[in-house]
């Protein structure tokens, strides 16, 4: 009777303590909340006494082979009481040149055929290649960790893709084809609070087909230059998925060998390498360089 009296206290307080050991705060997951917050803290940290930075890389490989060395110049300011970056970037396509600026309100380039300074208002950096203060904790879930080259990361699944993982103008293009939506996926570091790896699933339906092209972005050598965290290698590669099970059979007959080639040129264009051939901080750079009224 006594054995089985404090065997029975035994087990009650083995599952107190279970209780209390599993529902301790330390050893919960991490929040969405708590993980936009230490982004927060890292990028504020690194950009602290960063008054400007430029940037130049080199694209190869899919739609990199037709792209030549990109220049990126970036200067700190104040518009309208909010402490942004403004912007200007300098690249080659196709042997044409182009420059477009973004001055914390304007978006400003050259058109190409017309030769003629364009501008119009922008909602924020339209050539940023990701936004992360576009994170909204309502619409990401925390999916657990996982080792990206022996180091932890974090999983976010981002329902908000096209405005945390694409430039302004990517988005607008995007939105013009109409997908039906799209989702995401973000691995960020534990350590560096920095993206290892991004993917990014855009999704179309039209009569009957549908097509998923998704995209996945690894960030990888990463180099500290003056208190900036940078990558210096930045690899895409794109695959496409085309399920046509809803289309009538003559209709999918004639269009096999076509969805093939999309596949393929998705593949192959959407495949590319950024590699950063340098980068400067705090040289002083001109405010003129980011004067939209000056660009010819």
């Amino acid at each position: 009777m006594f054995r089985a009296k404090v065997k029975k206290i035994y087990t009650w307080v083995l599952t107190l303590f279970l209780i209390s050991f599993l529902s301790n705060p330390c050893l919960a997951a991490i929040s969405v909340q708590e993980i936009i917050n230490n982004m927060q803290k890292a990028y504020d940290k690194q950009m602290a006494g960063i008054n400007d930075y430029m940037v130049i890389q080199k694209p190869s490989g899919g739609l990199g082979a037709i792209a030549g060395e990109t220049k990126m110049y970036y200067k700190k300011a104040k518009v309208d009481g909010e402490e942004i970056y403004k912007t200007r970037t300098e690249t080659e396509v196709m042997g044409m040149k182009m420059v477009s600026i973004y001055d914390g309100k304007y978006s400003w380039s050259t058109n190409p055929l017309t030769g003629k300074v364009e501008s119009k208002i922008a909602e924020g950096d339209p050539l940023q290649f990701w936004n992360w203060k576009s994170i909204d904790s309502t619409k990401t879930e925390y999916l657990g960790e996982e080792m990206i080259d022996g180091e932890k990361t974090y999983i976010l699944r981002i329902d908000n893709a096209m405005q945390v993982m694409s430039s302004q103008a990517q988005a607008a293009a995007m939105q013009e084809n109409r997908p039906q939506g799209a989702t995401g996926k973000l691995w960020l570091s534990s350590k560096t609070w920095m993206p290892l790896r991004m993917e990014m699933i855009i999704k179309s339906d039209s009569e009957g087909m549908a097509m998923n092209i998704i995209t996945t972005t690894d960030f990888e050598d990463y180099r500290e230059v003056g208190t900036i965290i940078h990558p210096f290698k930045i690899i895409a590669n794109t695959s496409t998925e085309i399920d046509t099970s809803g289309v009538s059979e003559d209709v999918k007959e004639e269009g096999e060998e076509m969805w093939e080639m999309m596949q393929s040129m998705m593949s192959e264009m959407g495949s590319f390498t950024i590699e950063t051939v340098e980068v400067k901080v705090n040289t002083g750079l001109s405010d003129d360089l980011f004067d939209g009224t000056k660009l010819k």
